[in-house]
């Protein structure tokens, strides 16, 4: 069964909600995902800052915590 999770964004002083979430059926297909996700976005996130630290929070449908994954260029 398929659960929905979102992925946030934060820095320490700013957090990007993420609304819309995904679909995943287990913990290692949403943690793949994230890695996905954070490829994708690493150069968008902190080309303009290079020494700014990022981070993937992966948080659950009911709010709970599933994973923080950095965010590296």
């Amino acid at each position: 069964m398929s659960e929905r999770f979102y992925f946030d964004i934060e820095n320490g002083e700013e957090i990007l909600r993420d609304e819309e979430g995904v679909e995943a059926s287990s913990f290692e297909e949403v943690m793949e995902e994230a890695r996905s996700v954070i490829q994708e976005m690493a150069v968008e996130v902190t080309g303009d800052n290079p020494g700014e630290m990022w981070t993937l929070v992966v948080r659950a449908s009911d709010g709970s915590l599933v994973g923080r994954l950095p965010i590296k260029n």
